[in-house]
């Protein structure tokens, strides 16, 4: 899907991240459990997922400490690639409403979700695994790449909002991250995402 990131008091359109550059991709597993013993219209998706979130800053900037503070500054070469990563791990709760189709058989009764429409509306709560800033330029005619581990002040607790809505296996999906990025920025500024679902 893609990604982005909100700041305290701006638009997204002020935001200095590339939109269709700025990407995101999440892969887990998830599990249910119907509420209701008679029903399972409404019932709880829960599991665990590896989030990769991926921005790309706009024009020639990069990622530095300033003071404490992270901020984006003018690199002095002509970058080619600029790309900043946060890798988490995190748990996902949602309600999850939506018809299914009965399979009873002489000890079992088994729900199925194949063809049935679906909303999911959650929470999840992680952590941060790593980070990472990917620099690609020219240097006096010489290709260089250099990768920063780590050092950007992020914010070890990950936690936010994220929603489904979709048919069979193919769904929507968004999420917004309550914890800003990082730790120390001049304006806080919060992860947010939207792509498409699959469950398989």
């Amino acid at each position: 899907g893609f990604n982005n990131a909100l700041f305290e008091g701006q638009s997204l359109n002020d935001s200095p991240y590339k939109i269709g550059g700025s990407r995101f991709f999440e892969i887990g597993w998830s599990w249910r459990t119907r509420i209701f013993k008679k029903s399972n219209f409404v019932r709880f998706n829960y599991g665990f997922s590896f989030q990769f979130n991926g921005l790309k800053p706009k024009g020639n900037q990069y990622f530095v400490i300033q003071d404490g503070q992270v901020e984006l500054q003018e690199f002095e070469y002509g970058l080619r690639k600029s790309k900043f990563r946060m890798d988490n791990l995190v748990f996902p709760i949602y309600f999850e409403f939506g018809p299914s189709k009965v399979h009873k058989t002489s000890r079992t009764v088994r729900y199925s979700l194949t063809n049935q429409f679906r909303v999911g509306i959650g929470v999840f709560g992680g952590f941060n695994m790593s980070s990472r800033q990917v620099l690609k330029y020219n240097r006096n005619g010489d290709n260089v790449k250099t990768i920063q581990r780590g050092g950007f002040n992020t914010n070890e607790l990950i936690y936010g909002l994220n929603a489904y809505i979709g048919y069979d296996g193919v769904l929507l999906y968004a999420k917004y991250d309550l914890n800003p990025i990082f730790k120390n920025a001049a304006i806080p500024q919060n992860i947010i995402a939207l792509g498409l679902r699959f469950d398989l």
